[in-house]
C-alpha cells in the first residue's frame, strides 16, 4: 500500500513532531504501560476494553501545569526537522491530518499553538481528555470515527513502541520515526509497518 493511499494520518506529538523537554522524555521512560513486557501482557485486555470507557472529562491538574509554567522558563519546545513542511504537504493533498498524543490536554494544547500546529492540523486529541493512555486504542478509534475512516485507511505515526502497539490495538497500520524517544532498532523490533530514520526520511517518501 501506497502512503498516498492513507486518507487520515495521525501524529504522536512528542518525539515525533515535537523535539520533547527532558522532563517529558524521564517521564515516558518511568511509565510502566510503555514497557514492552507491559505491553504483551495485558494486549488482550487494551483490545477488548478499547473505546468502552471513553469518557469526556476534559480535567485540569493544577500541580502539572505549575510545574510546567516553571519549567518552561528555561527549556522550550521546538518543531522537529521538516515537521511543519510534512504536516503542509499532507493538508496540500487533501488528508485529514490529527494528533493523538499521552499529553496533558494543557500542555499539549499550548505547545501546539506556540508552535504554529493548530492551523495545520484537523484535530488534536489528548489522552487525558478521554481518560485513556495509550496503549489503549481508544484515542485512535475515536478520531477514525469521527472522520468516518476505515482503519485501513489510517496510519498512526509515533517514535515509541508503545504507539506502534497502540495503532496495532486499533487495527490501523504503523509508522514509526527513528529521531525520537526510541532507538531506532528498538522500533524495528516491534515490526511497524513503516519504519524512517526521521521525520525528514517520512516528507520525502509522501511527497514522491
Amino acid at each position: 500500500m501506497s502512503m498516498r493511499d492513507y486518507e487520515l494520518f495521525i501524529f504522536d506529538w512528542d518525539g515525533t513532531l515535537s523535539t520533547s523537554m527532558m522532563i517529558v522524555r524521564v517521564s515516558n521512560l518511568l511509565r510502566m504501560r510503555y514497557r514492552r513486557e507491559h505491553i504483551l501482557k495485558h494486549k488482550e485486555d487494551y483490545i477488548a476494553n478499547a473505546g468502552r470507557k471513553i469518557k469526556s472529562i476534559e480535567r485540569a491538574d493544577v500541580f502539572y501545569s505549575k510545574l510546567y509554567d516553571i519549567y518552561s522558563r528555561f527549556a522550550k519546545p521546538s518543531l522537529k526537522p521538516g515537521a511543519m513542511e510534512l504536516l503542509e504537504e499532507l493538508r496540500k493533498q487533501g488528508k485529514k491530518v490529527a494528533i493523538f498524543s499521552d499529553s496533558q490536554s494543557y500542555r499539549l494544547m499550548l505547545e501546539a499553538r506556540t508552535l504554529g500546529i493548530v492551523e495545520k492540523v484537523d484535530f488534536i486529541l489528548s489522552a487525558s481528555s478521554i481518560d485513556s493512555y495509550k496503549p489503549d486504542p481508544s484515542g485512535l478509534m475515536l478520531i477514525a470515527k469521527k472522520y468516518r475512516k476505515n482503519m485501513k485507511k489510517c496510519l498512526y505515526i509515533g517514535d515509541m513502541p508503545s504507539d506502534i502497539a497502540t495503532a496495532k490495538f486499533a487495527g490501523m497500520d504503523s509508522c514509526a520515526l527513528g529521531d525520537g524517544l526510541s532507538a531506532y532498532g528498538r522500533l524495528k523490533e516491534v515490526k511497524p509497518d513503516y519504519i524512517f530514520r526521521n521525520t525528514r526520511a517520512l516528507l520525502k517518501e509522501i511527497s514522491y
